[in-house]
């Protein structure tokens, strides 16, 4: 087992002649609000990983959300009209970007354990870039629906790949929170490509000749950029292996380090019988489940413009602009669950509660349709409902923490199951051209969903709690194990002595 990661900054606290060092009031703020107490060296360790890898994971992010949700900002803006779309088109967007998703996805991460993320992830990056350009030359529904099914492959190794890089780097008391600021970009991406498509519309719609959706996809295309420049500079791959131009020679050990205190082992070659060992241990069948729930019951939000474009009440500029107050509650709230997940020192799922009672609340809100006010009020609490998935997956690395492949298969599995429901799930019970705007049937099924995703949360308790138990035993074991060996050691010596008549050798 992982020794506490409060241990590490002891040493550092005490002046040489055994007084407590002094501490300004900002380093205690520090620590309060960040990731508690430690020593000088190991934050700047911590810093420098913050600098390259969260950087570089926060703004892929942030365009791979851009980039794949503009189609909603787009459809409403023009798009629908421009090229034809009718009856359940528009779920038809969401599924061939999430079967591309699927192809692309367990596969990804089958590499990920094979080839270094370093130049892998930043080549998806520009991959999906040069797509994204491509949607704004498109003069069907068939090149729309082929774009989307390709970008959706291209993106597929990026959310499962930083979090396996992550959970690689950094300790329990850090992750949470960096996993909800990388989510939290999701967010970011919905409210600036709603600021961006509204803006683009008044001031861009038909310059050049073009509408403003086909110049939204422009501008996410050159804001996507950077991305993959960056990446194949900051990425590390595995403290074990790593070959960051910035990271210096002697502080790798000090990062393998931290990575042992704490029992994450270095990879190991994928083998058949790894595979077996993971498909017979339950973090594969259980995660999954919930991340299908979980998936399902977050997708109204998607469906709020279409809602809103129904009431026929608002101008195309409101319409792109309302659903960002939802995305700014979103990234309020992921951001607190994974504070206080972290700065409970490691609370999982007693943060995932609440969530979880929050989707259910706002599932039944937009099923039972009580008026305008309390359904635009269920719709926007969905998005503080999302913030589940972060500290779901920080969960994960830490009842992971002693197999770097399973931790990476169990991701890769239960997202890509998570997008296989999304897949088909809305097509069948959220079809805008049977069920708009009201959605009873997809609302009542999510609602049940929702009881599913609170239920897990205390399966996976029961069953991380388990396995805590048997590690402890199997630890209680090894020490029994070795001071029996130790006791018969000496008893050997002590026979010898006597034996020897008593002398000293």
């Amino acid at each position: 087992m992982g020794v506490d990661n409060q241990e590490i900054a002891i040493s550092d606290n005490y002046q040489q002649d055994g007084s407590v060092k002094s501490k300004s009031k900002w380093v205690k703020i520090q620590e309060v609000i960040w990731d508690g107490e430690r020593t000088e060296e190991e934050r700047k360790l911590v810093q420098r990983l913050d600098l390259f890898l969260l950087s570089w994971a926060t703004y892929g992010y942030f365009i791979r959300l851009l980039d794949s949700g503009n189609i909603t900002n787009a459809y409403v803006s023009g798009m629908k009209e421009d090229l034809k779309f009718h009856g359940n088109q528009y779920n038809l967007l969401a599924t061939f970007f999430t079967s591309g998703y699927l192809v692309g996805q367990i596969p990804s991460q089958l590499l990920l354990t094979r080839l270094r993320p370093s130049w892998y992830l930043p080549l998806a990056e520009f991959l999906w870039t040069v797509i994204t350009f491509c949607f704004a030359a498109v003069q069907s529904t068939k090149h729309v629906f082929a774009l989307r099914f390709i970008i959706g492959m291209l993106e597929s190794p990026f959310a499962v790949g930083v979090i396996t890089l992550m959970g690689s780097w950094y300790t329990p008391r850090e992750l949470g929170k960096r996993i909800a600021i990388f989510y939290s970009a999701s967010y970011a991406a919905g409210m600036f490509s709603g600021y961006l498509q509204a803006g683009i519309y008044k001031g861009l719609d038909g310059h050049l000749g073009l509408p403003g959706w086909r110049w939204l996809f422009i501008f996410c295309g050159v804001i996507s950029l950077p991305g993959p420049i960056w990446g194949l500079y900051a990425i590390p791959d595995n403290p074990y292996t790593t070959r960051a131009r910035w990271l210096k020679v002697e502080d790798r050990s000090k990062y393998i380090a931290r990575m042992q205190k704490i029992d994450r082992r270095a990879p190991v070659p994928l083998s058949w019988a790894k595979i077996g060992k993971v498909l017979t241990h339950w973090p594969i069948y259980v995660v999954t489940l919930m991340l299908i729930f979980h998936c399902v019951v977050t997708q109204p939000l998607n469906y709020f413009s279409v809602w809103l474009k129904s009431l026929n009440r608002f101008s195309v500029y409101q319409i792109n602009l309302f659903p960002t107050a939802a995305q700014a509650l979103g990234l309020v709230t992921t951001l607190a669950y994974g504070w206080v997940s972290d700065g409970l020192g490691g609370k999982r799922w007693q943060v995932m509660v609440v969530p979880a009672t929050i989707n259910f609340v706002g599932m039944i809100i937009v099923v039972s349709y009580p008026g305008y006010g309390a359904t635009f009020f269920g719709y926007l609490i969905n998005a503080a409902s999302w913030g589940l998935w972060p500290v779901m997956y920080a969960w994960v690395n830490e009842f992971c923490h002693d197999d770097a492949e399973e931790r990476a298969i169990v991701i890769g599995v239960a997202q890509t199951f998570g997008q296989v429901f999304i897949a088909w799930v809305p097509v069948v019970v959220l079809n805008v051209g049977k069920y708009a705007p009201r959605f009873t049937l997809g609302f009542t099924v999510m609602s049940v969903l929702s009881v599913g995703q609170f239920t897990m949360i205390w399966v996976i308790r029961y069953f991380a709690n388990k396995d805590k138990k048997h590690e402890a035993e199997n630890e209680s074991a090894d020490f029994k194990e070795r001071g029996s060996t130790i006791d018969l050691a000496v008893d050997r010596k002590y026979v010898a002595f006597v034996d020897d008549g008593g002398r000293s050798t």
